[in-house]
């Protein structure tokens, strides 16, 4: 209960002026596999996370998805259906791989009209605020026994998390490090955490915490499954006749056994 309370009374601080931006995050198929097979993701895009299913991120908002191998090398994703995509080549390298996703860029402004969505500022009437979105996401996959630092690899996004420690070497009641980044540089900020089943209630999580100064802050695995970790944060735009912010989020998705 106090990890409940602790994590809600951050969430509702920290994320009471975006109640209406969707996070997005990744849903593997599988963690875990033997090698051999294809990847199959989902790239989740709502309000809360009870698992694979519910909303789905539509794929002309998205950017880029790919696969990151043990080796370094990067392995193409395509869609296999409306939701859900597959990597182009099985997954035959034993070892850790790290799924990656980015959303376009893009305005919201709202207006006393409504919101006016891919519009920034300039050119509407009657505006009320404007923000300019960028969203990222990360998925842990091991395959076989699992192994290699991929998993820590910086990617440069704007908004980053970085893991310190492989899943498949956690358990329940074990902490996972991450640090955290904004724009390469160690960032002080809320983190909130959740696993899959432990609500269907928008906004809920089960744990929250925070960074230190050099951006690192620790999850408290308190049940294993699959755990979603989400990080927020906004600036002022450059160009405040054109918009008022940048709002960034970053997620990471892994299952501990």
């Amino acid at each position: 209960m106090v990890v409940l309370v602790l994590g809600m009374s951050l969430i509702l601080g920290v994320f009471c002026l975006q109640a209406s931006a969707h996070d997005m995050w990744l849903n593997m198929r599988h963690y875990t596999s033997d090698a051999g097979k294809p990847a199959y993701l989902t790239i989740g895009y709502g309000h809360y996370f009870a698992g694979p299913g519910g909303e789905f991120m539509p794929q002309e908002y998205l950017d880029k998805v790919y696969i990151i191998g043990p080796d370094g090398r990067k392995l193409k994703l395509k869609p296999k259906n409306e939701v859900e995509y597959q990597s182009k080549k099985s997954l035959t390298k034993a070892g850790t791989y790290l799924v990656v996703a980015s959303k376009k860029g893009g305005f919201s402004t709202k207006t006393t009209e409504g919101y006016k969505k891919g519009r920034s500022k300039k050119g509407l009437k009657n505006v009320i605020s404007c923000s300019y979105s960028e969203k990222y996401a990360k998925a842990i996959v091991n395959i076989g026994n699992g192994s290699g630092n991929v998993f820590s690899k910086t990617l440069g996004h704007k908004l980053e998390i970085v893991p310190l420690e492989d899943p498949s070497n956690l358990r329940e009641g074990d902490y996972m490090p991450i640090k955290v980044t904004f724009e390469g540089e160690p960032l002080r900020a809320p983190v909130v955490a959740t696993y899959a089943g432990f609500s269907t209630e928008k906004g809920a999580f089960a744990y929250a915490t925070k960074t230190n100064k050099e951006g690192i802050a620790k999850v408290k695995i308190i049940k294993s499954g699959i755990w979603l970790v989400i990080v927020k944060h906004k600036v002022p735009y450059p160009d405040q006749a054109k918009c008022d912010m940048i709002s960034c989020s970053s997620a990471l998705t892994f299952e501990v056994k």
